[in-house]
Formats: C-alpha cells, sequence, structure tokens
C-alpha cells in the first residue's frame, strides 16, 4: 500500500557515511549547486527500471521516490504487502551499507498511501462519476477524464487510469507488450501526506519508517476510511427491473423511474421552472415520495461498486501478506 515516501535523516554518522564514505564510489552522482544527489537504482533494466534518489543539504538528508516500483518494477501493477514493504527497506539498508535499525529511525516527511484495484467497468466511466471528496474544503485539482484530485492543505486525494499513466511513462509500453495487464482496467486510488514528519503524525500517528512497520494497521484502516469519503453522482445510470409482485402498477413505475433516471439535474429543474409555483411545490412533493421508492429498483450504486473492490483486493493483499509471514517462519 505504501508507494511513493520522502524519508528524512539527521545522522550525521550516517549523512557523512553516505555522502563521503566508500559507499558512493558505487554509486551515481547527481551534482547541484546547493546540494548533491545520489542515485539508487533497483537493478532492474529496461521499463522496470526505477531509482531511489537520496539528497544531501547542510546538516540532513533525505531519500525519495517510490519504493512500490522500486522492488516491484516500474511497470509492475503489485501493491506491496506489509511483508515485502520490510523486504524492500532491508535491501535499501544493505545497499547503502546502514543498519536496517538505522534506517527504521528515518522520520517520514511525505507518504503516499494507495492501491491499484482492478475494475470490471473502464475506470473512465468510475473516474467520470466521482463528483467531490469529503467537503467543500478539498478543491478539485485535476479533472482529466481519466483523473481525479482533490486537495487541502497537506493532504491529497487522488484517483487515476493506472495503465493509462503506466503507458504514458513508459513508452506505449502496452503497445510493445500488449499482453502485460490482461485486465486493462486498474484503477489506481491513493492518498498523499506531506507537510513533514509533525502532519505526517498528527493524521497516521506514526513519524518513522519503523513506527509505520510496527503500526501497519493504522495505514490500512487510514486508506479505508478515506476511500469512503468520495462522493459519487449515480445520474443517468439505468435502474435495474426488479418487480415484487408481478403488477402492471410495478412496471408503469418502473418507466416513470427509467425516464427520470434519464434526466440531469439542471435538465429537472428546468422543466419544473415552466410549472406554476403550486405545481412545483405538488411536483417536489411527489419527487421526494418518487426518490423514496426508487429503492424498489436496485439501482446500480457506484460508491458501493467502488468500495466492493477496494474492499476485496484489501482482503486479497491481508491474506497474501499472511502467506508470506508463514512461509518466513517455514524459512
Amino acid at each position: 500500500m505504501v508507494d511513493n515516501i520522502t524519508l528524512k535523516c539527521y545522522d550525521k554518522e550516517v549523512y557523512y557515511h553516505l555522502r563521503y564514505g566508500t559507499f558512493v564510489e558505487k554509486s551515481n552522482w547527481i551534482n547541484g549547486r546547493w546540494y548533491d544527489k545520489l542515485v539508487l537504482n533497483n537493478g532492474k533494466s529496461g521499463d522496470d527500471a526505477h531509482d531511489l534518489i537520496i539528497e544531501f543539504y547542510e546538516d540532513f538528508m533525505k531519500i525519495y521516490g517510490s519504493i512500490r516500483k522500486w522492488y516491484y518494477g516500474a511497470t509492475s501493477l503489485d501493491d506491496l504487502t506489509k511483508t515485502d514493504l520490510e523486504k524492500a527497506w532491508r535491501k535499501v539498508a544493505k545497499r547503502l551499507g546502514i543498519s536496517f535499525d538505522t534506517l527504521r529511525t528515518f522520520e517520514i516527511s511525505v507518504i503516499e498511501i494507495g492501491l491499484n484495484v482492478p475494475f470490471d467497468m473502464e475506470c473512465v466511466e468510475m473516474i467520470h462519476r466521482i463528483r467531490a471528496f469529503k467537503s467543500k474544503c478539498y478543491e478539485l485539482n485535476d479533472s482529466r477524464p481519466t483523473c481525479r484530485k482533490f486537495v487541502s492543505g497537506f493532504f491529497t486525494a487522488k484517483i487515476y487510469d493506472k495503465i493509462a499513466e503506466i503507458n504514458k511513462d513508459n513508452r506505449n509500453v502496452l503497445i510493445r507488450n500488449p499482453d502485460l495487464y490482461p485486465e486493462k482496467n486498474a484503477l489506481r486510488v491513493e492518498f498523499t501526506l506531506k507537510g513533514g514528519r509533525r502532519k505526517v503524525l498528527s493524521r497516521l500517528k506514526v513519524g518513522t519508517l519503523g513506527g509505520l512497520l510496527e503500526e501497519y494497521t493504522r495505514i490500512v484502516n487510514f486508506f479505508w476510511r478515506n476511500c469512503q469519503a468520495f462522493a459519487f453522482d449515480n445520474i443517468g445510470r439505468r435502474p435495474s427491473f426488479h418487480p415484487k409482485r408481478g403488477s402492471l402498477k410495478e412496471l408503469t413505475d418502473y418507466f416513470v423511474v427509467l425516464g427520470l433516471a434519464s434526466l440531469s439535474h439542471a435538465e429537472l429543474d428546468g422543466y419544473t421552472g415552466l410549472l406554476s409555483k403550486g405545481a412545483q411545490r405538488d411536483f417536489r412533493k411527489w419527487l421526494r415520495r418518487r426518490h423514496e421508492r426508487e429503492k424498489d429498483y436496485l439501482y446500480p450504486d457506484y460508491r458501493i461498486e467502488f468500495t466492493e473492490a477496494i474492499k476485496w483486493h484489501l482482503i486479497d493483499l491481508i491474506r497474501l501478506n499472511n502467506r508470506q509471514r508463514r512461509d518466513n517462519i517455514d524459512l
């Protein structure tokens, strides 16, 4: 679940070891005017190559990048389990020549928590129906057909077509390998916290890499709570007809519901505005009663489909992590 992350370190021994020690001879340097960068590649080639970046400042250093892409490969859709997250950072510590316990003390200043969720429907259809997140204080920052991004202060909620992003960033990888993603529809749901250790700590109740690994359940709960905060628009989605008694009235009521479902809010208000004031009041009362009865026709709900897909993907990820833990114990 953890993907992009920025860790800060103020330990002088680690700082001098990485910046001036023998380790730098095995790495690639990018020199800058007011800092130096160290590139830690993942050892993979082609489209799966991905780097973690270490930047050195006057009195601290930070390491950032996608730990998921670094461990699995840049074109992978796999989500990190807790077990693999720890394995990935142990691998980083070994490559850097520092102890894992030292790496655990690094402070989290930015963290992205997300999942690549397979969907039966096209991602564009689901994304198109997302109209808000939590409250009006979260501004819509990106409204492309393949993306919705809501921002408020140090918190960002984002949903987008993951395969479209991979295909764009990796020079049309699907054209070269069309069988790479057989499911075709993968919706990326992610939440990003930034603003330094205190901001992250206030939301997640963890402020270091070690705390993140020890309190991983908090990450899962944080992600699940925020997934349920998206608001969806079901206008125009065709209702289903499931009569209880098989009566003619149920069929005629269904036709009325079907007609209402084909209208947008603006169209419905436009037609209502043509009536007299008294008729408008009567129509709105009738419409409120009608909305109560619409439940009998089992509207396919985007919110339900969205949360159910995420819930089962989370369950699969937790089960995978449990299997990985058992395998490690057996070894």
